[in-house]
């Protein structure tokens, strides 16, 4: 490790040994644009900031655990415009990588027959132009509840509740930060991927249970 300017940097021997992955995928990640630029020295020796190695371990996770292609990752960077120089905020905009897929977009206008407007008032989407495929996903479920009569203020609990799990979630993140004085970015996308979806099916089964 080099420290420059207050700045920690790892050569890519470094890299290696803390990633567990080759020096030939990590050069390919920088090829590909995946990774934050380098410094080089007089000596013209290479070395990588210390934010890539959490990036390094964002693209693994989405790929090991989310099947994301190199590509698509890549698509995802550059639509989030990935910020290589906070890492509080690249893993923030990690979060909404897996959040929503950026794939089969669709203009506004196209969607105001899924009751688009009334799903902004609820904040089950933002207000954009523009709409990607999960986001069309919920907006299909949600005019299918409208078809049954749910009740409005039914989903607006719904929403709240949700709101009130995510501030959990960051209480959760928040005491690890306390704890460690660090974030680890997987153990955030573990929650939020894995951990939350489980417990919250697993008792929505248990509430269906009771009807049988």
């Amino acid at each position: 490790m080099k420290v420059i300017e207050d700045k920690k940097y790892y050569k890519m021997s470094e890299l290696v040994e803390i990633s567990t992955l080759s020096n030939h995928t990590i050069s390919f990640y920088y090829k590909k644009g995946l990774l934050p630029n380098t410094l080089s020295t007089s000596k013209n020796m290479k070395y990588y900031p210390e934010i890539t190695i959490t990036v390094l371990n964002l693209i693994k996770y989405f790929k090991d655990n989310l099947n994301f292609s190199l590509d698509y990752i890549k698509e995802l960077f550059d639509y989030y415009n990935i910020n290589f120089n906070d890492r509080a905020d690249l893993i923030l905009q990690s979060i909404q990588m897996i959040s929503s897929e950026i794939k089969n977009p669709i203009s506004k206008k196209d969607l105001l027959d899924l009751n688009l407007q009334e799903a902004i008032k609820l904040d089950l989407v933002d207000n954009k132009d523009i709409y990607f495929k999960t986001e069309v996903e919920v907006l299909k479920t949600f005019s299918e509840l409208l078809k049954y009569d749910i009740s409005i203020d039914l989903i607006n609990e719904y929403v709240s509740t949700s709101k009130k799990l995510a501030s959990l979630e960051r209480k959760l993140s928040t005491k690890v930060l306390e704890k460690t004085g660090v974030l680890p970015e997987i153990l955030v996308l573990d929650i939020l991927n894995s951990f939350k979806p489980f417990i919250f099916n697993r008792h929505t089964i248990e509430e269906f249970k009771k009807d049988m």
